[in-house]
């Protein structure tokens, strides 16, 4: 089948024409209504995809892939209660399957059942223990719990993931094991997403203490920002020319390596810091702004992997009415708006990378965001934070608790219901109005 031919080959929208036109002819087809809502999930319109699923299953009740995919869209859609019903209609019909096993992992973790998905995880991968996808899920999951041991090991699992967000690097060059260096030059990669390479960066000056050379490849946005760790030799962006080195090793793997539990998470108060130069020119910039607290605001992260982790601008407008207190903007890509006259600050134009932003955030006195890239970089250099979190929290906040042990200046403030900002909103501006009141200057 053409159409099929062409999805596979990543051509969703031809795919999808050539779909559309056999329905006109067929519409009693199941399959042709299956493969045309694959077509449309791929191009994130998920309420047609979802449609044109219940048409398949509306023909073909016992068709194991299209309660599947179903659950696939639901999820993206953010229905993660009938995306679990979803996979577990799939999981009945696919038995030897350990797909929908580990999608609905994802679902019931979504809800906040935690135990269940572990146990799907498991499930899952007792069908296929070489199956990746549930060996990852089953990491964020021992993860979230803070069961660090066994969650490290399969953490691993993330680079046979076909569809990880990160290439595997230096595969060619051994992986160092965490033993003695002896003046051997290590190199150490970052992976996955700005905000992992700061969390994990934390880890170059223990692997410098086992007699390393250190160097360091990571994202262009933060080579001026790592340079300054005194553990570090040199810092490269991706792509560029690197010395020679004899071991290596991905920056997330170092938990694993070094064993990090709960009660060793190397979490020293400030371990990154803007350079002398770039704290001149943003004390100059900020000294037009001599009164009031100064607090800064992210309210909208990157949509893959978790689109919950945003708010509405607008819904930030009680903190309007907190006194002595100066906002700017930390937002880059998503400029404010401010229907209700929100007196911001936005000097996010001066901003050339993290570095920059490091001496920003440096010249505040708190920073409030949701779970972004600025939020580790404000926890990293030691800044107090108001950390705002979706119901099913990224698997480093871990679970319940209001403080950070990865990151000791911070304030968790987690929904109670999911997509609930409002009651968020409420805490964050009570604890603001405390902070506001209090003599505390800026570190």
């Amino acid at each position: 089948m053409e159409g099929s031919t062409l999805l596979r080959g990543g051509n969703s929208n031809e795919a999808l024409v050539r779909f559309q036109s056999a329905l006109v002819l067929d519409r009693s087809n199941a399959t042709l209504h299956l493969y045309a809502g694959t077509a449309l999930h791929e191009l994130g319109r998920y309420q047609e995809a979802a449609a044109c699923y219940r048409e398949a299953l509306g023909l073909a009740p016992g068709m194991g892939e299209a309660h599947n995919n179903l659950g696939n869209t639901l999820l993206a859609l953010g229905l993660f209660s009938e995306a679990a019903d979803s996979f577990l209609q799939a999981a009945s019909i696919l038995t030897t399957s350990p797909v929908p096993l580990a999608a609905r992992a994802t679902a019931l973790q979504a809800l906040g059942k935690i135990i269940e998905a572990e146990a799907e995880c498991r499930r899952a991968i007792l069908l296929d223990p070489a199956f990746a996808a549930a060996h990852w899920n089953l990491a964020l999951n021992l993860l979230l719990q803070g069961r660090y041991e066994e969650g490290w090991r399969e953490y691993e699992w993330r680079w046979q993931k076909p569809d990880f967000t990160s290439p595997c690097r230096h595969t060619d060059i051994p992986l160092w094991d965490g033993s003695p260096l002896e003046g051997k030059t290590i190199l150490l990669h970052a992976e996955q997403g700005f905000g992992d390479a700061i969390q994990f960066i934390r880890y170059a000056p223990l692997v410098a203490a086992r007699g390393g050379v250190v160097i360091i490849e990571c994202h262009p946005q933060l080579v001026l920002l790592f340079q300054g760790l005194p553990a570090v030799h040199s810092v490269a962006p991706f792509g560029a020319a690197l010395p020679p080195f004899s071991t290596q090793a991905p920056l997330l793997s170092l938990a694993g390596i070094f064993g990090t539990t709960l009660q060793t998470i190397p979490s020293a108060y400030q371990y990154l810091s803007a350079s002398e130069e770039l704290r001149l020119k943003w004390s100059a910039l900020m000294s037009a702004y001599p009164e009031n607290r100064r607090v800064g605001l992210v309210w909208v992260g990157k949509k893959y992997p978790d689109p919950l982790r945003s708010c509405c601008f607008a819904e930030l407008a009680p903190l309007l009415s907190v006194k002595n207190v100066t906002f700017f903007s930390l937002q880059l890509g998503e400029k404010a708006c401010s229907p209700f006259g929100m007196d911001m600050v936005d000097l996010t134009g001066q901003i050339d990378d993290f570095a920059d932003t490091a001496a920003l955030i440096e010249q505040l006195d708190l920073v409030i965001t949701i779970d972004t890239a600025v939020a580790h970089l404000a926890g990293a250099i030691g800044k107090e934070l108001y950390l705002m979190i979706p119901f099913a929290p990224d698997w480093r906040w871990l679970l319940e608790r209001n403080y950070s042990p990865w990151y000791p200046s911070t304030l968790i403030f987690r929904q109670k219901q999911p997509g609930d900002w409002s009651d968020v909103i409420t805490r964050v501006k009570s604890a603001l109005e405390t902070f506001s009141r209090s003599n505390k200057k800026i570190l």
